[in-house]
């Protein structure tokens, strides 16, 4: 016997159509009698389209067909219950409908004819002065929109509410000295190159890790602190000329 190959089915469960299938794959559902394929190149292979082509599930059968065919007689049901003679008679006819319910006459009497309408509610005059054009529309007095969710970038109007909305959140909870842009240009001294200016200002000073070694003259700096020769002598080796010495301990060491 040759080797049987078996396409994707469904034996137990619920469901019609499988959920996944791949392109040109064939899967019958044995529960609905219905049977799948996929269609159409997506991703990994899969079918983009999973369609129905075959079982009484999902088409109808000739026996089907022919059993309802068969099982309708239509001209026993058009005796049994209508005939345009019975139904004129005993529901409604042309004559009956126009004397008893409504003429065209008596509804353009009765109800509103196009003079009163013009003259009571509204007329191409009056719509052009009462209310606005959708293109461009100039409004007056105190037009109201619905309120916009904060952070909204679309193109919808934005009222009053979102834009204070908006400048609070701006300005955050900034002192009152420093809430406006021009007092903050004004504290940073309307220099446009701040940042600059104070990177510069700092590449200037000293660094406190260098001790005093990254001066840019320490001869300079020593004569301007007023500090003489002995600034420089070694500790161990220090000379002394003029000038007074007072409490002091001199030591000669030991060896």
């Amino acid at each position: 016997m040759a080797d049987p190959i078996r396409i994707k089915r469904r034996t137990t469960g619920t469901g019609d159509a499988p959920a996944q299938l791949l392109n040109a794959e064939l899967a019958y559902n044995e529960i609905s009698d219905s049977l799948w394929i996929g269609v159409g190149l997506g991703g990994d292979g899969y079918a983009t389209t999973i369609k129905a082509i075959g079982g009484s599930g999902v088409f109808a059968t000739k026996s089907y067909v022919t059993s309802a065919v068969a099982a309708v007689d239509v001209s026993s049901q058009l005796a049994s219950y209508l005939t345009t003679a019975s139904a004129a008679t005993t529901y409604v006819t042309v004559s009956s409908a126009s004397s008893t319910y409504l003429t065209q006459s008596s509804a353009a009497s009765t109800y509103l004819s196009q003079a009163s309408a013009s003259s009571t509610y509204l007329t191409q005059s009056s719509a052009s002065s009462t209310y606005a054009p959708l293109s461009s529309p100039a409004l007056t007095g105190s037009p109201t929109t619905p309120n916009v969710t904060a952070g909204d970038s679309s193109t919808k109007i934005a009222n009053t509410s979102f834009v204070m909305t908006a400048v609070a959140n701006l300005v955050a909870s900034a002192p009152a000295a420093l809430d406006t842009l021009n007092e903050l240009a004004s504290a940073l001294g309307n220099d446009a190159s701040f940042s600059t200016t104070v990177s510069n200002s700092i590449g200037g000073k000293l660094a406190k890790a260098s001790n005093l070694s990254d001066l840019a003259s320490v001869s300079t700096a020593r004569t301007n602190l007023g500090l003489g020769t002995m600034a420089t002598q070694s500790a161990s080796n220090v000379a002394i000329t003029g000038g007074t010495i007072d409490g002091i301990v001199l030591d000669g060491g030991s060896f």
